[in-house]
């Protein structure tokens, strides 16, 4: 079984960065994969608008990412900084 790694960003300032460029969120999908298009989606949006909190992105991505996924992204959260990780997972 192969496995895939998704890079996830995670927008902690208070400005959006893609602004400047006409954008809204990031562009650029980790993954070019259907049936993980929905959630990879949603991820982008969280390198879109500021994230306020914690509160604010497990309530974005409920429904759309496993519970482990919201989870790895709340601890990853910091305010005020734009952070960024790797997540591997099987097919």
């Amino acid at each position: 079984m192969s496995r895939l790694t998704i890079e996830v960003r995670i927008n902690g300032t208070a400005v959006n960065p893609w602004h400047s460029l006409g954008l809204t969120q990031n562009p650029f999908p980790s993954l070019g994969k259907i049936e993980y298009d929905r959630g990879c989606l949603r991820l982008q949006g969280l390198d879109g608008d500021p994230v306020p909190d914690t509160g604010y992105i497990r309530a974005y991505l409920k429904g759309y990412v496993s519970d482990e996924m919201i989870e790895l992204c709340c601890k990853q959260f910091k305010k005020g900084e734009r952070v960024q990780f790797k997540v591997s997972f099987k097919e």
